[in-house]
């Protein structure tokens, strides 16, 4: 077994990605994680099926998937890698949006403004 062609079944684990899908268009979905393991995962259109199901798109079917920046289009599988962002749409047009602040700007604080202080923004104008 110490032959070149004897290898260990644990050094062909298979590949298993994560990444994090934002619906087209929608500021205020923070984004749904979405797992791709090439045994279940093994073609494009399978991958955009299984982000139809995850992402649960008003639009209907998830046709196009985009980077989150640039609208670039993703064709391929193995264009995507793991850990990164991207958006899903339909058949519409990739709309830009600050996809990747989404998440953030739900946990920010609101901003607390006393009516005194309206009150007197009111008076100055």
């Amino acid at each position: 077994m110490s032959g070149p062609g004897a290898r260990s079944s644990h050094l062909s684990q298979p590949v298993v990605k994560s990444v994090l899908v934002y619906r087209n268009g929608d500021p205020f979905f923070a984004g749904r994680r979405v797992v791709i393991h090439e045994k279940k995962v093994s073609s494009f259109d399978v991958f955009l099926k299984e982000v139809t199901g995850g992402v649960q798109a008003p639009f209907g079917a998830v046709r196009n998937i985009y980077t989150p920046r640039t609208g670039h289009r993703i064709r391929k599988l193995d264009q995507i890698e793991s850990g990164g962002n991207y958006v899903a749409g339909g058949q519409e047009a990739f709309k830009k949006l600050n996809y990747l602040d989404i998440g953030d700007m739900k946990k920010r604080p609101m901003e607390v403004v006393s009516t005194e202080t309206l009150y007197f923004r009111r008076q100055a104008c």
